[in-house]
């Protein structure tokens, strides 16, 4: 049988190790102008969707999002945010 006090020294617990990893950094979606040109509305929504996945623990709120997404617009889709909000308030 095991005899605690004759165990060697070896075998006394050590504090755990703690290992951070991070996580690489993503670049915020490019702004969308509203323009029939690229990105389409649907890939930048998309592009959008997956950087808020990504970031799910930065970006809980929704007024966080939201203000996230109006300032990835630019040209007649900013405008359209802006009065949007406007009318919000």
């Amino acid at each position: 049988m095991w005899d605690r006090k004759r165990s060697p020294s070896r075998h006394k617990l050590r504090d755990p190790v703690r290992v951070t990893i991070q996580k690489p950094v993503l670049d915020k979606p490019e702004k969308f102008s509203g323009r029939d040109t690229k990105p389409t509305f649907a890939a930048w929504w998309a592009r959008v969707g997956n950087y808020f996945q990504y970031y799910e623990t930065t970006y809980v709120k929704e007024t966080d999002k939201i203000a996230l997404v109006g300032h990835r617009m630019s040209g007649n889709a900013e405008e359209w945010y802006e009065a949007r909000a406007a009318q919000l308030k």
